[in-house]
């Protein structure tokens, strides 16, 4: 079952590990991530300096569509990494 948004503006920025967010599993919340360097090697895909949060709320539809594919393929806490954000189309 696909994953819903869960608080759109809350999420952590953490310096090494990426941003961490929450979505729903109906009333489960589930414990999502984009690492730092699939946020960094997406600017950098896309020719924009910016910080990792920055890219992560620009591309965060996309984001919350691939953690919620990898949990529907049996991740509890899904990680998005960068071969799955530089497999689409550039995003700025």
């Amino acid at each position: 079952m696909p994953l819903t948004s869960a608080e759109p503006d809350a999420f952590a920025d953490d310096l090494y590990l990426g941003v961490t967010f929450a979505m729903l599993d109906r009333d489960q919340r589930v414990v999502c991530r984009a690492s730092k360097a699939a946020l960094e090697d997406r600017a950098a895909k896309d020719g924009l300096r910016e910080t990792a949060v920055d890219t992560f709320r620009r591309c965060r539809d996309e984001i919350e569509r691939i953690a919620s594919r990898r949990y529907d393929e049996g991740s509890s806490e899904p990680v998005v990494r960068s071969e799955d954000l530089a497999s689409i189309r550039t995003m700025a």
